[in-house]
């Protein structure tokens, strides 16, 4: 439980699922940088803002549906699922039943565990607001996250034309290329010469000077999407320039969504996403794992910076 930055486990009673929602016993659940805001009482989503009871960290989680509420069809009742949700580091979550989706047979409790805000944050950023088709020439800005993973693999079952990710890393390059990047920049001016046709879809994990490179290197029509801000938040942008290329710069995040806004996304990485999962184009990368107990290290791991990946929380063993 968060308080002041302190992280710890402490026994709660069970919960149980109201009406529309289920129980899910979790067996692994993903780590994201968004945890040490929430340690901090600096990070809140509006979709769970309403749940009562002891303030239990965690993003995300796979496990199995043990119990079901009113209005759920107890046919669900055994199923492996995984959810972005609210209170993940648990043994048991309570879930909405618009969130799950199914963990693909092949995958383990913690590949599964890794993807769930992977995969809802790149189909959003790239399907439903880039609108990302086949053909066009895409750039990756912060790539080694666990999101921008999953980010650099989705664009490139889209289908683009070129497909550049970037680092700072120079050691992520065969396994950036592995997952699909034609390319690697290693600094913004990298990027301005990676394409010298420019960018036609920009999906940024980072801002402040790398986000300025990429919009003045922009195709006429192109949508660039903000997702994360973990460089800087503010980035000076000529507005004469955007408008002569007609390009659209969008912001995004999870903080301020409603529930059935994430519903939505979920509906759309079920059919659109999921496939992909299932037949291995897209693959989760996990950096590290760590046991329920040792959990408080790794927020450690979290602050001090880890391999490229999602560190996943084993939360119970078959």
């Amino acid at each position: 439980m968060p308080d002041h930055g302190v992280v710890s486990p402490v026994e709660i009673p069970r919960p149980a699922p109201g009406p529309g929602q289920v129980l899910v016993e979790v067996r692994a659940a993903g780590m994201n940088r968004a945890d040490l805001l929430h340690a901090k009482g600096r990070y809140g989503q509006r979709a769970f803002a309403g749940t009562t009871g002891p303030d239990v960290a965690g993003m995300e989680l796979a496990g199995r549906v043990v119990a079901v509420g009113d209005g759920v069809d107890d046919q669900i009742l055994g199923t492996r699922v995984m959810a972005m949700t609210a209170r993940a580091y648990a043994e048991y979550a309570v879930v909405d039943e618009r969130l799950l989706m199914a963990v693909p047979e092949e995958l383990s409790w913690t590949d599964a565990a890794a993807l769930p805000m992977a995969l809802l944050t790149e189909y959003e950023a790239q399907v439903a607001l880039a609108r990302s088709v086949a053909g066009e020439r895409v750039l990756v800005i912060g790539a080694t996250s666990g999101v921008g993973l999953i980010g650099v693999q989705l664009a490139r079952t889209i289908g683009p034309a070129s497909l550049v990710a970037t680092s700072r890393n120079t050691d992520v390059d065969a396994l950036l290329q592995s997952l699909g990047a034609g390319t690697v920049a290693h600094t913004p001016d990298e990027v301005a010469n990676a394409s010298t046709e420019g960018y036609d879809v920009v999906i940024d994990h980072v801002g402040g000077d790398w986000l300025g490179t990429a919009l003045a290197h922009l195709r006429n029509g192109a949508r660039v999407v903000s997702v994360g801000r973990l460089g800087e938040r503010t980035v000076q942008v000529d507005l004469t320039a955007l408008a002569g290329k007609r390009a659209s710069l969008i912001g995004t995040t999870w903080k301020t969504q409603e529930l059935a806004q994430i519903a939505d996304s979920v509906a759309g990485v079920r059919e659109h996403v999921l496939p992909a999962v299932a037949d291995g184009r897209i693959r989760p990368v996990v950096s590290g794992t760590l046991e329920f107990g040792d959990i408080a290290g790794g927020y450690q791991r979290l602050a001090d910076g880890h391999s490229p990946g999602k560190l996943v929380v084993v939360v119970s063993r078959d």
